[in-house]
């Protein structure tokens, strides 16, 4: 320590927080492990990081606790020292990894992974190529040997960033470019709201499941809501939730979204 300091008790306020994700080992022995997926710029994402180690420490006392900070490349990396510096020791509490160079390693060691596949629409950058490419992708992840739920999941992540990339056009047309003539009746959205609708018990519960649904798939289909809009979307009577499930695929926008919540 160098020069005058000064002291001060600070009152720390605003620490409630959501983390992208914590991994809960089934063996109490290894650590538990704060995971923060960064697509977009954060200067202070190091410190919000340190912050959520913190919380989750104080809630599973006992326990190792480390972090891991996922860029989506290198250039999104703030670099923030000490911590930037200190992640690359091999026992560091938190962690650094780039995606860019993860996918491109697993390119050259396992070119058929099918993670590769479902990362194909971030990774090429031309339309037409992905239009070209993305049925193979499509079936690449549908025959993984994978647990079901996981292959749907993935699927989800897929078809989420390829309707980005094709924003200008509706899901159904999506569906019909790649070679996917499901009706809706059979799709897992609508199928998991019938369930919803015929199951016995209180009908709140089944609406709030029912709205979790809906607003996952809204937030596929055209990324983060405004608050607004999750909060008309939770308002709506389940009937209606079932009608927005099948609209949803002939919704375009946001904008488009909104314009049939002012109707509902």
């Amino acid at each position: 320590m160098r020069g005058r300091y000064h002291f001060e008790a600070l009152e720390v306020k605003g620490l409630d927080r959501r983390t992208d994700g914590v991994l809960l080992p089934d063996a109490p022995g290894e650590p538990i492990w704060v995971i923060e997926v960064q697509g977009r710029g954060d200067a202070n994402i190091y410190y919000r990081l340190l912050v959520e180690l913190g919380l989750v420490g104080e809630r599973h006392p006992g326990r190792v606790v480390r972090g891991l900070i996922l860029f989506a490349t290198p250039a999104l990396d703030p670099r923030t020292e000490p911590w930037h510096g200190a992640a690359r020791h091999p026992d560091a509490p938190l962690r650094v990894a780039y995606l860019e160079s993860i996918l491109d390693a697993l390119a050259a060691r396992a070119p058929e992974h099918p993670l590769l596949a479902v990362f194909l629409p971030y990774r090429v950058a031309d339309r037409e190529r992905l239009r070209r490419e993305g049925p193979q992708a499509l079936a690449r992840i549908a025959t993984a040997v994978l647990p079901e739920r996981v292959r749907e999941r993935l699927t989800d992540v897929f078809m989420s960033w390829v309707t980005v990339r094709f924003s200008h056009m509706s899901y159904r047309e999506i569906l019909t470019m790649f070679g996917i003539e499901t009706p809706f009746e059979e799709t897992r959205t609508y199928k998991e709201l019938v369930a919803l609708g015929r199951e016995e018990g209180h009908e709140e519960g089944r609406k709030a499941e029912a709205t979790t649904l809906l607003l996952r798939q809204a937030r596929h289909r055209f990324g983060t809501l405004p608050a607004g809009t999750s909060e008309r979307i939770g308002q709506l009577p389940l009937a209606r939730l079932e009608s927005l499930a099948e609209a949803i695929f002939d919704l375009d926008s946001v904008a488009s979204l909104e314009a049939w919540l002012r109707e509902a």
